[in-house]
């Protein structure tokens, strides 16, 4: 259960670290995300060793405070499948995505969800991530 306020951990290879949820997007009034809802996050903590690994004209996208979209791929709230077999994570994640849903970066930290991978297949999920 994600709501506006709260702080999410970045895991992709953006050097971002913690993120800050400002707003959950959908077709309603939502004000909740679970997993595979879009947020607007804004950056509150980065990487540094990671941050200078990456080209120069991408650090300019990524500092302090800037507004990004970001995808909920991992939620402490259960989460169900069809078959009964519930699932919770530790934390709260989300990667970065753009306006197609496309991840900004070309890694992807962690395990995620096979309905993520059928959901959105721009996310390049292998077997071996998937759970």
């Amino acid at each position: 259960m994600i709501q506006v306020g709260t702080i999410v951990k970045v895991c992709d290879k953006t050097g971002v670290v913690l993120a800050q949820c400002i707003k959950v997007l959908g077709p309603t009034r939502k004000r909740i995300a679970f997993i595979g809802d879009i947020l607007i996050v804004t950056v509150k903590r980065l990487n540094i060793d990671r941050f200078k690994r990456i080209k120069l004209s991408r650090r300019k996208r990524f500092v302090l405070g800037t507004l990004h979209r970001g995808l909920v791929i991992r939620s402490k709230e259960q989460f169900c499948r069809s078959s009964g077999i519930h699932y919770r994570f530790n934390e709260n994640a989300v990667i970065l995505v753009n306006r197609k849903v496309v991840p900004i970066s070309n890694r992807i930290y962690g395990p995620i969800l096979r309905e993520l991978c059928m959901k959105f297949p721009s996310l390049g999920c292998t077997t071996r991530f998937m759970i």
